[in-house]
């Protein structure tokens, strides 16, 4: 007996790894959703569905891929910034990057965590009214 074959319809473009790039290249490029779909032929109403399902984890890569594209700009605008004129502007960047890519050394963040991020454990203590007195006036 023949083993039967239950795939339907062609393969995923989505699974083709320089489709994906391509895609990639595009976003980091900054064109647009319209844009990167008559570059690469793909329907809206494909293109849409893809984003809507989160196929084969289309929109996940999406915005992973804009990120990525602001993240550069970023770190551009940082190295232009460390480099301005103004003294002022200087100091700013040099304690945000600091602050930010060097946490461990520089972070001025107060939070209630130990070492390596381990909760400290705040006591409340909670008074209890003694029984016989009435808390209208203990107050």
């Amino acid at each position: 007996m023949e083993a039967q074959n239950n795939e339907v319809g062609r393969p995923s473009l989505l699974n083709d790894e320089q489709f994906v790039l391509k895609i990639k290249e595009l976003v980091l490029q900054g064109q647009t959703e319209a844009e990167m779909q008559e570059i690469l032929e793909i329907p809206k109403g494909t293109w849409d569905y893809w984003k809507w399902k989160n196929y084969e984890g289309f929109q996940d890569k999406l915005i992973m891929y804009k990120h990525e594209r602001i993240l550069t700009k970023a770190e551009a605008n940082v190295e232009v910034l460390l480099a301005s004129e103004d003294e002022r502007v200087v100091a700013d960047m040099t304690k945000f990057a600091l602050e930010r890519l060097n946490k461990k050394t520089y972070s001025s963040r107060v939070e209630n965590t130990g070492a390596d991020g381990v909760a400290l454990v705040t006591t409340i203590n909670i008074v209890k009214p003694n029984e016989n007195s009435d808390i209208r006036t203990n107050n």
